[in-house]
């Protein structure tokens, strides 16, 4: 899959997301917005780093290849990796959630996914 297909898909996601949480499913919503940033990491993977992943144990590195700061770059990797757990994993498949805590990594799915489509 490109790279701008990615990105479509993750807005696609994006949109699930809003909709979900309109209709008081944070749950799926906390999937749809961490699929939607695995696609977009995904697409910056694939034109910066000719992979179809991260690499493991260095997401930071993707978003330095990208031309971000090595700051900015861990901070970013850092919201992915934590996004993977508090959404993907505690939210999701745990059926666990708490508007304060998880909300705020839900809505930031869109600044991120803008802000990958500005790099590409």
């Amino acid at each position: 899959m490109s790279a701008l297909k990615h990105i479509e898909t993750a807005r696609v996601y994006l949109e699930k997301a809003r909709e979900l949480l309109e209709r008081e499913d944070p749950y799926d919503a906390a999937e749809k917005a961490w699929a939607a940033i695995w696609h977009a990491t995904i697409a910056l993977a694939e034109k910066y780093m000719g992979s179809s992943e991260p690499p493991k144990g260095w997401t930071w590195r993707v978003f330095v290849k990208a031309g971000l700061s090595k700051s900015e770059a861990k901070e970013l990797a850092a919201y992915y990796i934590e996004v993977r757990s508090k959404l993907h994993g505690d939210r999701f498949y745990s059926r666990h959630y708490e508007e304060p805590e998880h909300k705020p990594f839900i809505e930031r799915a869109w600044e991120y996914v803008s802000l990958v489509e500005r790099i590409l």
